[in-house]
């Protein structure tokens, strides 16, 4: 699972489990230092791998309301365009009448909408800000 000449580190750890490999593990797993840094650049995509799912996961609820919002959207405005267009023409010219339903199909939809964007602006981005973190700090020890 982990390839050749990794098998000592991190198999079968739980996300939340897995930690950057320090010096001297590195040194004992790895007999030179080409595999020492192909090690560590397992260590670093595999990092990178799942912060961006977790992210990505924590995302899944905005997307869902937004595609919510979108399938009601279409079907309200399916279902019963006709219906209230012969509702509002036995009080209101047929233009006027067409102009009041659109603007009421078109804020639902605004509101919907806007309930999506504020649920997908509230999460972090889907990048891996904390494997890059700690690839920054891997650096700086290596050039100390």
């Amino acid at each position: 699972m982990n390839g050749p000449g990794l098998s000592g580190y991190g198999a079968r750890m739980s996300s939340k489990a897995r930690r950057r490999p320090s010096k001297q593990e590195l040194a004992e797993t790895a007999d030179s230092p080409v595999e020492q840094n192909l090690m560590l650049a397992k260590y670093v995509i595999d990092a990178a791998q799942r912060e961006m799912a977790e992210k990505a996961r924590k995302r899944v609820p905005a997307l869902r309301m937004g595609a919510v919002a979108g399938v009601l959207g279409t079907m309200a405005v399916a279902a019963s365009y006709r219906m209230n267009l012969a509702l509002l023409e036995r009080k209101l010219p047929p233009e006027a009448a067409a102009l009041v339903a659109t603007a009421v199909y078109s804020g639902g939809a605004s509101a919907a909408a806007l309930a999506a964007v504020r649920r997908w602006r509230g999460l972090p981005t889907p990048l891996p800000t904390e494997t890059a973190k700690q690839v920054a700090e891997i650096i700086q020890e290596a050039a100390d």
